[in-house]
């Protein structure tokens, strides 16, 4: 004979002050995980950017008849590129203290 959902005994009973601090301890940990995301999203942006802007002064370099401010759009572009994220990598993770 199966029992109703009204008969059986809880398997755990917690006060309503428990389950109010469980439900606020949720409700920290989701604020936590929202913050936790933009700020990686904010910095993958970053990231993104600074490639696309070596990008540019890469290409610029190839678009111009100028040959000494190409050499010099070039070297900027390929520092930009590898620098540029290296650097905001370097400083997300002094920030957040890892």
């Amino acid at each position: 004979m199966a029992l109703s959902q009204d008969e059986r005994t809880p398997l755990l009973r917690l006060s309503d002050a428990r389950i109010a601090r469980e439900l606020e301890d949720v409700r920290v940990q989701d604020e936590a995980d929202r913050r936790w995301r933009r700020i990686a999203t904010r910095a993958v942006l970053k990231v993104l950017a600074w490639y696309v802007f070596g990008l540019f002064l890469m290409g610029s370099a190839l678009h111009t008849t100028n040959y000494a401010l190409a050499g010099y759009l070039y070297v900027a572009g390929v520092f930009v590129y590898a620098l540029g994220p290296a650097m905001t990598a370097v400083r997300f993770l002094m920030v957040e203290g890892y």
